[in-house]
């Protein structure tokens, strides 16, 4: 008796550390939402490519402002001149007193150039476009960082949808092998038909190639997350049971459809595109102004060896250089032709862009919508199915029912549970699919869903 009681405070002993190691395990272990999204944006080499690119964009500015201000150049020369003379002979002299000599020069010239633009409408006209190119590249980060935080939901959700269907079948696998085993016991004692062991052993058969797809399902979909965030051992972290299924706020289609109007961002990426365009025409038709510059120079002379002639010493002049390119074989009317029809162009994408945003924002509310709908007959489906089943079973042992009975209503309830699974993560993206129609998909969205998350407390089964 004494080791009996023994034995039971050690099984509570075990029992009451399993769970404090659970407790606090997770919390070291497991990979949330947030942090998830927050290893992407270290590790993921294409959006570190669309940081640099984006950092590389904004630096054109100031190169742009560079041709508005004055330049200033040092430059020199060192120049050795030699000539050769004939000194022809005196008349009557010999033709040996006549004599070829030569004559050798060096000159030493540097100078300080200092230039002001003072009409240069192509720079100017250059400058806005690159200004308007910054803003457009603001843009496409902001895009690209949309795109990034939903292709990393969609990841994270999908090894989580993929983890809770492998769960599933492997439930529904481990209970048709024991009902498996049982009937075949049975059979032997001649209890129950052949044909009911030949159905419980196909729906055994079909649950067990359900649970091995879900298994390369799951180990691809977590391939895809280690892609974006890098290799990862720890569990991630599942949606708590209590989570609620709210509609995203506004609630109409009307507004969403305003809010994709003022606030999508392929809207405003087309409309800077557009006046791009716009710029770029102006930046040709620059060419067919003069450019007017101020030119000051300051240098220093040395000619060596010295003569009467030589202008050693310091020099300075000023003046004001004007250049025009009156003829250039009209390649400047040609270039402001094909800027106009660019400009056409992006005004064709902003029109696209705009109907493709109502597109996008009234399929992506409908399909929330739908998707609340089939949310709750899911839930109610698998929640009747799963009474059924438990009724037919209870039906069996009292003779009311066969075993075929049992199977198909067990059957039944496990496909109600998937179709409720997938019904949930197929939710939760189109929400998040929602709002990034809109440009709302954000840090703050994820980190509102990343508080339904929980800590997952054991291995994922593999």
């Amino acid at each position: 008796m004494a080791v009996r009681g023994e034995h039971y405070k050690m099984k509570l002993k075990l029992s009451v550390m399993a769970g404090l190691l659970l407790l606090i395990s997770p919390a070291i272990f497991a990979l949330d939402l947030k942090e998830v999204y927050a290893r992407a944006q270290q590790n993921d080499p294409n959006w570190q490519a669309n940081v640099l690119q984006y950092q590389a964009d904004q630096l054109n500015l100031g190169i742009a402002s560079g041709n508005l201000l004055p330049t200033v150049t040092l430059s020199g020369n060192v120049t050795r001149k030699n000539q050769s003379v004939n000194n022809l002979q005196p008349e009557g002299l010999p033709a040996e007193f006549g004599e070829l000599q030569s004559s050798s020069t060096t000159s030493r010239q540097v100078a300080l150039t200092a230039r002001q633009p003072l009409f240069r409408w192509d720079a100017w006209q250059g400058y806005k476009q690159v200004k308007t190119s910054v803003e457009l590249s603001e843009v496409n980060l902001r895009l690209q960082k949309q795109q990034h935080i939903l292709q990393v939901a969609e990841a994270y959700f999908n090894v989580l949808r993929q983890q809770s269907l492998t769960t599933a079948y492997l439930q529904e696998e481990q209970a048709l092998s024991e009902q498996l085993r049982m009937m075949n016991a049975k059979l032997k004692e001649g209890l129950v038909a052949r044909s009911e062991v030949s159905e419980a052993n196909a729906q055994y058969q079909s649950a067990q190639a359900n649970r091995i797809s879900t298994q390369v399902q799951l180990v691809l979909a977590q391939e895809q997350l280690a892609q974006l965030i890098g290799p990862y051992q720890e569990n991630l972290a599942v949606l708590r049971n209590d989570f609620q299924f709210q509609k995203p706020v506004p609630s109409d289609m009307q507004s969403w459809t305003e809010l994709a109007q003022s606030q999508n961002l392929n809207i405003l990426q087309a409309r800077l595109q557009k006046r791009y365009s716009e710029d770029a025409k102006r930046v040709e038709q620059a060419a067919l102004y003069p450019q007017v510059e101020a030119v000051g120079t300051y240098g220093y002379l040395k000619q060596s060896p010295a003569t009467i002639m030589s202008s050693n010493g310091d020099f300075d002049q000023i003046g004001v250089e004007v250049n025009w390119n009156v003829f250039s074989g009209g390649r400047t009317q040609k270039s402001i032709r094909q800027a106009g029809v660019n400009v056409q162009k992006s005004e064709a994408q902003l029109d696209a862009a705009i109907r493709k945003a109502n597109t996008d924002v009234k399929q992506s509310f409908m399909q929330v919508e739908t998707d609340q709908a089939k949310l709750n007959a899911r839930k109610a489906a698998m929640d009747s199915s799963e009474i059924v089943s438990q009724a037919s079973r209870a039906q069996y042992q009292e003779g009311l029912k066969t075993m075929v009975d049992v199977l198909l209503a067990q059957r039944n309830a496990f496909s109600a549970k998937t179709d409720y699974l997938n019904a949930k993560y197929d939710y939760l993206l189109h929400v998040l699919q929602l709002q990034a129609s809109v440009g709302q998909l954000t840090e703050k969205e994820l980190a509102e869903l990343n508080a339904w998350l929980i800590e997952y407390d054991s291995p994922q089964p593999l």
